[in-house]
């Protein structure tokens, strides 16, 4: 064999160690590649996870402050004896609630408040008796009134006595502009009529009745809505001894006004964001 031969054969020799080599070492960078975009995905997972804790505890206290409360108490563990004082944990800065904000939502409660005490004084025969109920809920006012004072068993048409009823909520109702949700609900006890094939039809055919009949008091088309839930949320427990009573409970009429929060829960989401 030549010289020229045995250089060419140990050029080949290297080309094939260089080639092996390489061969073996993709997997690593694909490997690399996998850890990357792993730890990658649990960077992005963390941060969308995390919520600015002390923000919202700050909000919550300036809006107990807006409403004329008195902020609670920040609390602070007592020192131990070895510890240093400015490694204690510093009190949650408050969120400037801007005035606007808490103007609107004391007028809100005002108006709120006064509305109640025209429904219960306007209804207060039959809230005496149990029929009718008149609560403050978290946005605004609820009104709840029995079947059984609205339409007679199986129907959905106002009952005369019940007009005045019905206009007696409508009445105070349209002095103020908040939106009306008219809930409709109905028992268990089933119904399969051509007018009513369910519970379903029924309890929205009821609470259309009383949108309607607000109208005619005078109430604006766009306050309103109405829906029927059928025999589910039922307010008292199918349970024994109880069987009566949530037969006669769970058929009502609930009317939700709700206050304007649209603007300001949307000024709080950019305050806690």
């Amino acid at each position: 064999m030549s010289k020229q031969d045995d250089l060419e054969a140990l050029e080949q020799q290297q080309r094939k160690s260089q080639d092996s080599a390489a061969g073996s070492g993709r997997w690593l960078i694909s490997y690399a590649d996998f850890v990357t975009l792993l730890l990658a995905f649990f960077i992005v997972m963390f941060a969308i996870s995390h919520v600015n804790k002390a923000k919202v505890e700050g909000f919550e206290k300036s809006a107990v402050v807006a409403f004329g409360g008195k902020p609670p108490v920040t609390m602070v563990a007592p020192p131990q004896a070895n510890e240093p004082f400015h490694h204690l944990p510093s009190p949650i800065p408050l969120v400037s609630v801007p005035p606007a904000v808490a103007q609107a939502l004391r007028k809100q409660e005002l108006l709120m408040a006064h509305m109640r005490t025209q429904l219960r004084h306007a209804l207060a025969p039959l809230i005496q008796k149990g029929k009718i109920k008149v609560e403050k809920t978290p946005t605004g006012t609820k009104i709840r009134i029995n079947a059984d004072v609205l339409f007679q068993n199986g129907s959905a048409r106002l009952q005369p006595k019940a007009l005045k009823t019905v206009d007696a909520v409508g009445l105070v109702l349209k002095k103020f502009s908040y939106p009306i949700a008219i809930e409709g609900f109905t028992n268990r006890q089933p119904i399969h009529t051509r007018q009513f094939p369910s519970n379903w039809y029924l309890s929205c055919a009821r609470s259309l009745s009383v949108l309607v009949r607000f109208l005619h008091d005078g109430i604006r088309p766009h306050q309103l809505r109405a829906v029927g839930f059928g025999a589910t949320h039922p307010v008292v427990p199918y349970r024994p001894g109880l069987i009566e009573k949530a037969l006669r409970e769970n058929r009502r009429v609930t009317i939700y006004v709700e206050g304007n929060t649209r603007v300001i829960m949307t000024q709080i989401n950019r305050m806690i964001s």
